[in-house]
């Protein structure tokens, strides 16, 4: 009895902890970058603002005919500098991403440099989007 008491302690307490992550400025980046670079386009439109959703289809449409190729592509995401803002509201993200496609050449590129400006709505890190 006394093992199933603890037991109904420790598994809400474990479940917390497990959902508590991810939600930091990196983990963010992270996982859009190599949501957008592996054809991912509803994982990363997920990730970021309402304004920012167009700007994803927008990339989605530009490499339609390269979907099949960026899906099978091992997309790592190296993080090179965090700057969060004085009022914890904002964050920029450098960093470079790895084994990306080269759409001219349509081979692998050893890295592609990224940065991404990320604020924060309803206490989650949205990232803001936005073509150049």
């Amino acid at each position: 009895m006394r093992k199933l008491r603890v037991m109904f302690l420790f598994v809400p307490v474990l479940i917390m902890v497990a959902c508590s992550g991810g939600n930091t400025p990196e983990d963010v980046a992270e996982k859009f970058n190599k949501a957008v670079y592996s054809a991912n386009f509803e994982g990363a439109k997920a990730l970021c603002t309402e304004d920012s959703k167009q700007a994803v289809d927008f990339v989605a449409a530009l490499v339609s005919e390269n979907v099949e190729q960026m899906k099978k592509s091992d997309v790592k995401y190296e993080i090179q500098q965090v700057k969060i803002s004085d009022d914890g509201k904002s964050a920029d993200v450098e960093g470079v991403v790895l084994g990306s496609l080269d759409f001219e050449t349509n081979q692998v590129k050893d890295s592609v440099g990224s940065k991404l400006h990320l604020i924060k709505v309803n206490d989650k890190w949205l990232v803001d989007y936005k073509l150049k």
